[in-house]
Order: C-alpha cells, then sequence, then structure tokens
C-alpha cells in the first residue's frame, strides 16, 4: 500500500513540475501586424511580452530579423517589403524570444496579408520596377468631371494629391487627408480652379469607405469659395487604389447665387503621400 502511495505521490510530483515549466514559457500578446500599401511597403508589427526578452523574427520560413536585441516588454518593428518577394499573399512569420534564463519560446505561427501584389513571384517572373511604373502611370491619371454650372453641363477633367495623411490604426484606410487639387473645366465661362482641403473617412460596410470633406476653392480671378464634398470608396483596383464616385458642392459665400455642382469618378490612393 505504501509502495502505491509513493508512485502516486511521484506522479502527482512530476504533473506539478511539468505544468510549472510550461508556464514558464513567455506568453506573446501581439497587438498589431499588417503591411502598409504605400510604397515604400513597410511590415509594422507590435507586440508584449509577460516577461522582458529578447526576440526575434522568422517571416515566410526565409528571412530572419532581430527584433528586440536588449530585454523588454514592449516591442514594435518596421521591416521594408519592398526587396523581397513572396510566392502569395498570405504570409506567415513566428516570433522567438528568449528570457533572461536563457528559455527559448515559439509564438504559434501568425499571419499578414499582403496589400499588393507587385513582388509576388510569379511564373514570369516578377518586375517591380515595370509594376511601380505602371502604378505612378495610374495615379497620375486625371479624373473625368461632370460639372453642372448655371443650368449647363460642362465636361471637365480634375486631379487631386494627397498631401498629408493621418492614420489612427489599421492600414486599409487613413482616419483623414489634406489634398491639394486643379480641375480645368473645358469650355465653361470659368475654366481653371485650385482647391485645398480635407476630408475624414469611414469605413462601412459594403463598400470600401465613405469620405466626407471641405476644401477652398479659387480660380484666382476673384471666383473664390467653399466646397463641402462626399466621397464612395467602391471597390478595390489592383490592391492600391480604390474606384470612387464623387460629388461636390462648390458656392461663393459672399455670393450664394454663385454656385456650381460637380461629379466626378476616379482613383484613389496615398502615393507620394506624408504619413502622420
Amino acid at each position: 500500500m505504501r509502495k502505491k502511495i509513493y508512485i502516486l505521490f511521484l506522479i502527482i510530483v512530476f504533473s506539478v513540475n511539468i505544468n510549472a515549466q510550461d508556464s514558464s514559457e513567455v506568453e506573446i500578446f501581439i497587438i498589431d501586424s499588417y503591411v502598409t500599401p504605400e510604397i515604400p511597403h513597410t511590415f509594422n508589427l507590435s507586440f508584449y511580452t509577460s516577461e522582458p526578452v529578447k526576440a526575434k523574427i522568422i517571416i515566410d520560413e526565409k528571412y530572419k530579423f532581430d527584433i528586440s536585441k536588449n530585454y523588454k516588454e514592449d516591442h514594435t518593428a518596421a521591416i521594408d517589403f519592398s526587396k523581397f518577394s513572396f510566392k502569395k499573399k498570405n504570409i506567415k512569420y513566428v516570433l522567438i524570444v528568449e528570457n533572461k534564463k536563457g528559455q527559448i519560446t515559439k509564438s504559434e505561427v501568425n499571419e499578414i496579408v499582403l496589400p499588393y501584389d507587385e513582388f509576388i513571384e510569379t511564373k514570369e517572373g516578377n518586375n517591380p520596377v515595370t509594376t511601380l511604373t505602371k502604378g505612378i502611370l495610374l495615379y497620375l491619371l486625371p479624373s473625368p468631371n461632370l460639372v453642372i454650372l448655371d443650368g449647363k453641363n460642362y465636361f471637365g477633367i480634375t486631379k487631386e494629391f494627397s498631401i498629408i495623411t493621418f492614420y489612427s490604426s489599421g492600414y486599409n484606410y487613413p482616419s483623414g487627408n489634406i489634398s491639394l487639387e486643379y480641375s480645368h473645366v473645358y469650355n465653361a465661362p470659368i475654366k481653371d480652379f485650385l482647391r485645398i482641403g480635407y476630408k475624414h473617412f469611414f469605413t462601412v460596410k459594403g463598400i470600401e469607405f465613405v469620405s466626407t470633406g471641405v476644401s477652398a476653392f479659387t480660380n484666382f480671378k476673384g471666383f473664390n469659395g467653399v466646397s463641402p464634398e462626399i466621397t464612395l470608396g467602391l471597390f478595390k483596383f489592383y490592391n492600391v487604389f480604390t474606384f470612387y464616385t464623387r460629388y461636390r458642392y462648390n458656392v461663393k459665400p459672399a455670393n450664394t447665387a454663385e454656385q456650381f455642382h460637380e461629379i466626378s469618378i476616379g482613383l484613389y490612393s496615398n502615393f507620394f503621400t506624408i504619413d502622420l
């Protein structure tokens, strides 16, 4: 009987010891993990651990980086993906941490989704220069614009450049941006406008986004005013562009009789912008 009790005692002690060893593993809590669609494409990662550790990451089973060379609990990394090639858009990564006792802990396999296609390997090979050139040409492409002025319809083109972009979290769309825009209206009494304004973005189900904004405009010849607007981002195009449609009301505050409407379509993207 004593022998059975002794064996049972050893089993309990052994089980407790195993559990204690398991509990000694460092816990890893990922806060944010995404790749920016803007160039340069950057993998932003932030996480914290249950105790101070050194941390490394292995991406796609072949790219290895040091994240924290000193012992700490809060960890952040910004890794430039522009020089990498991947075989698919869903990229796996593993975190490896080491505590002050020298114990190694591996995280579970995590996954990120690339918001672009240009550096994914294909049978035809990848050519980031060609892809970048196409992207720039699409970015510079002006948007067609229908202008309704004094009851008459005029065709125009407009091009908007995002100057400063504000991000709160995530990577799909910013919280807002400040943009500069030039418009030309063919055969209209007032042909050229320059405007600067602010837009605020909201993500909604069913489409990509809704943005509302207001801008100030001038034709440099005394026709100055303000323009409230609403934009619907309808669907993604080449993963870095969003096809949108926009309505804008333009009015001269000093004389509300001088007003006109605009309806336009185009491609939205945040190339060559300052991110804040």
